[in-house]
């Protein structure tokens, strides 16, 4: 097995965290490896340093796949160490010989919870808009996501002739939320519309880059400041408000997307979740579980073959385990061939631009 990254030393360390307290691993290095937790972490009662110790010993002596395995067959049904070690061939042992005849076929295809994923699918239904420019010069239509409170992320080119006050006016920007088929599939839900502050409703903006229009292949990169993003303030913090009837339960509160720290790792032909507004139509998700075709060379961009349309700009790209990964922006520009690609920005580079210049705080 090749050496982990430093990102996947982290995932390791998340997975065995949530698999194990310090009893279960103590006896699952004993039974399984003959090692004793207590000589890799001497009087440490600490677990997420015990973990970090038994990682970095594991790491440095080269038993890494040793451990995963080991691990796995301790704790088979825990999802994240399934996940964790589908990434490498060999290391997802079945325990039960009634299974021997079942294969992994595509070791970047995860098993998921079931009733999580839906959780938090009807969590998202709630966190992503239609966004409606309606000026006297011109009508267009987006996809936007809620970031915090009273946040939302879109294109800059979403939003540009606002932005830059060449055809459209602040207060003609109307936010729909909720746009969607009911259930019974034939009645349609007109939302609830939103309105951007009075003032001071551009957060920050980074404008998207020429390279973004030249057809693949290309040689050079967009710069780290164009990611095609405008950070944007709402009137009221929905994400704080009930969905529906208002002063409903507190468990049906909007809220937001979540961000995490740790930077993903596109590895190639994972999945890719889109949820968006494709031809300004009612929310819709699209899926691919063989999605990632690759990064760029300086993590700006993302290639991926998850269906979108117009309309789709500003929709909130996720994984398998709905962790938002990337902001959706651009289709192949190539007018002559087929389609090969859509194109994302990794939200990494988002966050990093936005800690540097001092906005990540908005973010709820």
């Amino acid at each position: 097995m090749k050496e982990l990254t430093n990102i996947q030393l982290e995932e390791l360390n998340k997975a065995l965290f949530e698999a194990f307290d310090e009893d279960s691993l103590e006896q699952m290095l004993r039974f399984r490896l003959g090692k004793r937790l207590s000589s890799i972490a001497p009087s440490n009662k600490n677990l997420p340093t015990a973990i970090f110790k038994l990682i970095d010993r594991a790491e440095r002596e080269g038993w890494i796949p040793q451990l995963i395995i080991a691990a796995r067959e301790s704790n088979p049904g825990n999802s994240s160490l399934l996940e964790f070690a589908q990434q490498f061939a060999g290391l997802t042992p079945m325990t039960a010989p009634e299974l021997g005849l079942e294969k992994i076929i595509r070791a970047t295809n995860s098993f998921l919870d079931v009733s999580k994923w839906r959780t938090h699918l009807g969590k998202i239904e709630a966190q992503v808009c239609r966004i409606e420019i309606h000026s006297s010069h011109f009508t267009g239509y987006g996809t936007g996501f809620l970031l915090g409170p009273d946040v939302i992320m879109t294109n800059y080119h979403v939003m540009r002739e606002v932005i830059e006050g060449k055809g459209a006016m602040p207060d003609e920007v109307i936010f729909r939320f909720d746009y969607k088929r009911l259930t019974d599939g034939t009645t349609l839900n007109r939302g609830t519309e939103h309105r951007l502050a009075a003032k001071d409703w551009l957060i920050d903006k980074s404008p998207p880059s020429p390279v973004d229009d030249i057809p693949g292949p290309k040689d050079t990169v967009p710069e780290p400041d164009q990611l095609d993003y405008a950070l944007l303030r709402v009137a009221e913090p929905l994400g704080n408000r009930p969905v529906g009837v208002k002063g409903g339960p507190s468990d049906s509160l909007r809220g937001w997307i979540k961000v995490t720290a740790t930077e993903y790792n596109f590895l190639p032909d994972t999945a890719l979740f889109i949820m968006q507004h494709p031809k300004a139509a009612p929310l819709k998700l699209a899926l691919d579980t063989n999605a990632i075709i690759r990064v760029n060379a300086n993590s700006t961009r993302v290639w991926y073959r998850t269906n979108t349309e117009g309309g789709s700009s500003g929709s909130p790209c996720f994984n398998s385990l709905w962790e938002l990964v990337a902001l959706h922006h651009y289709g192949d520009p190539d007018p002559v061939r087929k389609p090969l690609y859509n194109e994302g920005i990794p939200f990494a580079a988002i966050q990093k631009l936005l800690e540097q210049r001092g906005f990540s705080s908005v973010l709820g």
